[in-house]
């Protein structure tokens, strides 16, 4: 009984030995700057990289000149760049659904801001009114050939993006019923 406690008196010393000899190993962080100035905090070192001990206080960090927009300020405050795509139906779709129904799928890209909306254009004319989903279903669309776009409005119903005029075909039943 005495051999055993002290076999766990050696091997919790020894677990502990190796613990804090990790501890030691693994407390090296370092820090620098990346080329666009923000802080990167490593365990491996860098030839920038400034060492420090995670339990001390950072009381200097390394500089870095602030690299200036050399864009204005109206730049700056302008929303992101807008692309709008139309999804479905796909170009020179043919689609035949005797109630005439088409369903339009958008994809915008940043996604849009709540107060945006989107407006579907068939052959040149708002047939919804402009609402902030990207699934729309047009009712009603005659036989033949439709031009289809759709467009994002911002707040104030200005369009901000559009996408590409994309064809369609529309097959429905003849209304003309043979004798």
């Amino acid at each position: 009984m005495v051999k055993s406690v002290g076999l766990y008196s050696r091997i919790c010393i020894t677990c502990l030995t190796l613990l804090f000899a990790l501890e030691a190993v693994a407390a090296k962080v370092y820090v620098h700057r990346n080329a666009e100035g923000v802080l990167v905090f490593s365990d491996t070192p860098h030839p920038d990289a400034e060492e420090i001990s995670p339990k001390s206080k950072i009381e200097s960090i390394p500089s870095s000149t602030p690299q200036t927009y050399s864009g204005s300020s109206k730049q700056q405050a302008q929303s992101p760049q807008y692309q709008v795509r139309l999804v479905q139906p796909i170009d020179q779709a043919t689609i035949r659904d005797n109630t005439g129904s088409v369903y339009v799928a958008v994809q915008v890209s940043p996604t849009y801001q709540a107060e945006h909306q989107v407006r579907v254009l068939l052959d040149g004319e708002a047939v919804i009114q402009p609402q902030n989903r990207s699934v729309f279903m047009l009712k009603n669309v005659f036989r033949g050939e439709h031009k289809l776009k759709v467009e994002l409005l911002d707040a104030n119903g200005k369009v901000i993006a559009s996408s590409k005029p994309r064809t369609f075909y529309m097959h429905r039943a003849s209304v003309i019923k043979p004798n």
